[in-house]
């Protein structure tokens, strides 16, 4: 109720810069990471090219996708005041977690070498990735679990334990990792241990936090619901949250396989490329969980106009900072590309790429905060359908321009930006159409908002 009462801006810095500060850690963590498999040569940084999609992959799944579901119902139950239902959710939502961090890890280990293949891997490059992701997902349910404690309490508005715990993890691997790539003589497999041994001992103090009774729900180590009404809950919002992640990076996966036929500069460009991107949307993840939790316990206090609010605020903070990410990097790409390689092929499809994508990034913040924003209303299905029209769209005009056009990647680059572009203003359109009908509905006072759980 604290957050509710409390100005719109001032709420979404007191939960944004927390989560953003642990943003600006795992930035640091990711680019010392590439750079450290970057020493190991041009096929290392292929081989996690190839990796890296199926990674997010499964991260955002948690964090935006199940994870959010989780964040969205607890916050709404919260604005409710109906601390019962919060509990379920919340130990629910751990059985959840368990049950796909071994599935993931099963998954993995069976198919990583036909996938990769598919994706263009090949030779020492396929060897390497397989070799990777089967450690890298061998501890899936630590992973998972981290995220998913971490989602339970900034449901409930809790920000600084799980930026404390998650900012320390990160420290550590970031000390860690050369000593078990380099020292240790690991080499490749020693990046994904290092960073598994440190989420494992920064997860069992959330867990005390959590299931100790610290927080203020109360829940029980792996107790779930009877009715499964919490499960719906949480699936409501992270079945669609989790498609279009799914969707998002399916599509990444072939763009990299496509781009992987121009030749393995291609490859490593893109790799790098995209890592970028994803370093910058994870400053706007953190504006964006806190639109989330605001706009979920505005939902359930029937508070419409407060929850715009916080959208809109969010949204100017986003727009000014990827524009200007953007600019940086379409004037000196080299900036991010020579960190990691001298080699002037991937050098120049790496510049082509910021050149024309850069220029969208303003685009993909809006897109995301208000992605973020319809969760929190429990309308996670609105941003499901746009990505899969954008995915789709993207894809056939790239295939097209490749495949039967003989055009080169600039092509692919020019019609990821006007996606992005198109989706964002789509995206504006629909939350103002839907923000008019929750008003117009709280103005005539039916039950707009469901109880999370009988």
């Amino acid at each position: 109720m604290d957050l509710l009462r409390a100005a719109p801006l001032r709420a979404i810095i007191r939960l944004a810069l927390p989560t953003t500060g642990v943003m600006v850690v795992a930035t640091t963590s990711n680019v010392l990471h590439t750079y450290y498999v970057s020493r190991l040569g041009a096929d290392a940084i292929a081989a996690v090219s190839l990796v890296f999609p199926f990674s997010l992959l499964a991260i955002t799944i948690m964090a935006g996708g199940i994870g959010a579901g989780a964040s969205s119902a607890i916050a709404r139950a919260l604005g409710a005041e109906r601390l019962h239902d919060g509990v379920a959710i919340s130990e629910t939502a751990m059985t959840l977690t368990s049950a796909l961090g071994l599935s993931f890890a099963l998954a993995i280990f069976v198919g990583a070498r036909p996938l990769f293949a598919l994706m263009g891997g090949r030779g020492a490059i396929l060897d390497g990735a397989v070799l990777y992701s089967r450690v890298l997902f061998g501890g899936a349910l630590v992973t998972f679990s981290s995220s998913m404690l971490d989602s339970i309490m900034r449901g409930e508005g809790n920000v600084r334990i799980p930026s404390i715990w998650a900012s320390l993890s990160l420290i550590t691997q970031i000390a860690l990792t050369p000593l078990f790539m380099f020292v240790a003589n690991l080499g490749l497999i020693g990046a994904p241990l290092a960073m598994l041994t440190c989420q494992l001992l920064a997860t069992i103090p959330r867990a005390r936090y959590v299931f100790g009774g610290h927080g203020l729900l109360h829940p029980k180590f792996l107790r779930l619901t009877a009715d499964g009404s919490a499960l719906r809950e949480i699936l409501r919002v992270g079945i669609p949250a989790s498609i279009s992640t799914t969707i998002n990076y399916a599509g990444i996966m072939v763009l990299t396989g496509l781009l992987a036929r121009f030749g393995d500069a291609h490859l490593a460009a893109y790799g790098l490329a995209t890592r970028m991107d994803f370093l910058l949307l994870s400053f706007a993840y953190g504006f964006g969980a806190a639109v989330l939790t605001l706009v979920g316990m505005a939902t359930g206090a029937r508070q419409a106009d407060r929850a715009l609010g916080y959208v809109t605020r969010a949204g100017v903070m986003m727009v000014g900072l990827l524009t200007a990410a953007g600019i940086v990097l379409c004037w000196r790409p080299d900036l991010w590309i020579g960190l990691f390689t001298p080699d002037e092929g991937i050098h120049a499809v790496g510049a082509d790429y910021f050149r024309i994508i850069g220029l969208s990034y303003p685009f993909m913040g809006v897109s995301m905060v208000l992605a973020f924003a319809f969760q929190g209303l429990g309308r996670a299905t609105i941003p499901l359908i746009l990505m899969v029209t954008r995915i789709g769209a993207v894809l056939a005009v790239a295939l097209l321009c490749t495949q039967w056009l003989g055009m080169t990647e600039r092509a692919v680059f020019v019609t990821i930006a006007a996606g992005n572009v198109l989706s964002a203003i789509a995206m504006i359109l629909l939350f103002a159409r839907t923000h008019r009908e929750l008003t117009g509905a709280v103005q005539g006072v039916p039950d707009l908002f469901p109880p999370a759980a009988a």
